[in-house]
């Protein structure tokens, strides 16, 4: 994807404010429909809390510290250089970038723009990294996933798969991403798959690493799905802060 830096893209005056030209939820599964119906790859990765510290990184190490306790949890097991040289390559790469919203985090939404201006580029299209988690506070189920066929990808995709197929939807398959080491093992499964038509990936960091890779080899939809895919497993016993802290326990 080329960079842009021109009036349209949100660069105004040198000012990053991607936030005026955020796509609504709409709009998305417009585009993701499209791209299904013309066979084309395509990806939404998210740039959310743990992404934007690593990004930040090491003009910023205090936020790379600050996120530790999360570090595992997000299936980072490499250092700090590699996961951002891989985060920028999926910046650039990626269709729809999910950038953090100021009226959700508006600090973190400060040093989201810091790290475009860094980097002298725009997506040319983004969207709210929350946008997945916004489709189920308006009580919606993905249209785009209607008699499509999906795939699973993470570490709770079983557990995921059940719950889909009792809602209905076409599950081709799911494959377990635990961390970082993983990626190359499971971009060769997707690749060699070819049954499915979306890949829904909930797997942290490696989850906005593997999205535009795997749209771009395989030329098929795949989206960085978060945690949308615990709030359809726990429903309202989701809550982040216990799951994380179930993961470190079991690992401690």
């Amino acid at each position: 994807m080329a960079e842009h830096t021109g009036g349209g893209s949100g660069v105004v005056d040198g000012n990053y404010h991607y936030e005026k030209s955020l796509l609504d939820n709409k709009k998305v599964i417009e585009l993701l429909d499209q791209a299904i119906k013309q066979n084309k790859g395509f990806s939404l990765a998210r740039f959310g809390i743990g992404e934007i510290s690593y990004l930040s990184y090491p003009a910023n190490g205090l936020f790379v510290q600050e996120f530790k306790r999360y570090v595992s949890y997000a299936g980072v097991s490499n250092a700090p250089e590699i996961i951002r040289r891989e985060l920028v390559k999926s910046l650039r790469d990626t269709d729809i970038a999910g950038l953090i919203a100021p009226w959700r985090l508006d600090p973190r939404a400060k040093q989201t723009r810091t790290v475009l201006e860094q980097l002298k580029f725009m997506p040319s299209k983004a969207c709210c990294a929350w946008i997945m988690q916004s489709f189920l506070d308006e009580g919606t189920s993905l249209p785009c996933l209607s008699n499509k066929k999906v795939l699973l990808v993470g570490r709770r995709s079983k557990e995921a798969e059940i719950v889909f197929k009792e809602q209905g939807e076409q599950i081709t398959g799911s494959i377990d991403l635990n961390g970082y080491e993983e990626l190359n093992r499971v971009q060769n499964e997707l690749q060699s798959d070819q049954e499915w038509e979306i890949a829904l990936i909930s797997a942290g960091i490696p989850a906005t690493i593997l999205a535009p890779r795997i749209a771009k080899l395989t030329q098929k939809v795949a989206i960085d799905f978060g945690h949308a895919l615990d709030m359809i497993i726990d429903g309202k016993e989701y809550k982040l802060s216990d799951l994380v802290k179930k993961y470190n326990d079991q690992f401690s």
